[in-house]
């Protein structure tokens, strides 16, 4: 008669279970590290009911266990594995590896924004919480306020962007149009770093103030037919475009112009502006009509064909 050797059974039962889970994952999609924390706890499970089957079944007034030394090593180690991995996992190691391993690129189309301009609202203010995401502003003739653009993402978990309250935030106190754009979620760990760039293009009315104010973002302006004032204030890079717009007066203060031999600027610079790089000049354009004012920023780029 064959003795019964406690952990062969519970081995053998034990890689069943793993070959049955892993081709169940084929079929059902099941993700391979859930799979592995539901299977662990069986080996133990199934040795523990080996044991105890061997002891009622027993036939002797004092049963002796005898074991199967590879198979228990084998149990042991996957058992140890698998404590490890329960540790891990409370830990939250484990979530942060997983997300790790699932991190992809993506680059989609942000939900476009359009809001009709009230008669009440005579200036707009936009601000931005992104970082390092350029932005375009453009004039038009339309009394309508339009955004669009796209956002780019390297995530573990998919970012969600829907609605255009996902990354925008408007509201009208008085006589002036917030738009704030929001910093898209991202997360930050020893291991690796999520990051998202919005990059947007806002079309504004050219009848309407607007004002640009401490963006951490390279700014593209285009205000063709300009028919009121824009400042811009506190911006590290600004390229202004020209091309379209025939009446307009730029002034700058305190401020790089990159390319200022380009054009017929008058300078009025003191020590301190020299010194620092920065300067303060005007241009004007046709009859100057409106005015763009650019101040405390890092560089300013022309464009004036």
């Amino acid at each position: 008669m064959r003795q019964w050797r406690v952990g062969t059974f519970s081995m053998g039962l034990s890689l069943l279970f793993l070959g049955v889970f892993l081709l169940l994952t084929q079929f059902f999609h099941w993700k391979i590290v859930s799979v592995l924390k539901v299977w662990w706890p069986v080996i133990l499970v199934v040795l523990g009911i080996e044991i105890l089957l061997y002891l009622f079944s027993s036939k002797q007034e004092k049963p002796y266990l005898s074991f199967d030394l590879f198979s228990i090593i084998v149990v042991g180690i996957i058992g140890t594995a698998g404590i490890s991995m329960v540790f891990l996992q409370s830990s939250g190691i484990m979530d942060i590896l997983e997300q790790g391993l699932k991190r992809e690129e993506i680059t989609r189309d942000l939900p476009e924004f359009n809001y009709a301009m009230k008669a009440d609202i005579k200036r707009i203010v936009i601000e931005s919480e992104n970082q390092q995401s350029p932005i375009t502003i453009e004039g038009t003739n339309d009394d309508v306020l339009s955004l669009f653009g796209t956002f780019r993402t390297v995530q573990s978990k998919d970012v969600v962007v829907s609605k255009p309250e996902d990354y925008l935030h408007v509201s009208q106190k008085g006589d002036t149009l917030f738009i704030r754009l929001k910093q898209l979620p991202y997360r930050m760990s020893e291991f690796y770093s999520d990051y998202s760039s919005i990059h947007t293009t806002i079309l504004v009315p050219t009848s309407k103030k607007l004002d640009i104010i401490d963006l951490n973002n390279d700014v593209t302006l285009n205000p063709r037919d300009l028919k009121n004032n824009w400042t811009v204030n506190n911006v590290p890079a600004i390229d202004l475009i020209l091309d379209e717009t025939n009446n307009v007066k730029v002034s700058v203060n305190d401020t790089v112009i990159n390319n200022s031999d380009r054009a017929e600027w008058e300078f009025s610079n003191t020590e301190n502006t020299m010194e620092e790089g920065k300067t303060n000049a005007v241009l004007q354009k046709g009859k100057g009509g409106s005015a763009i004012h650019v101040f405390n920023s890092g560089t300013l780029e022309l464009t004036n064909h």
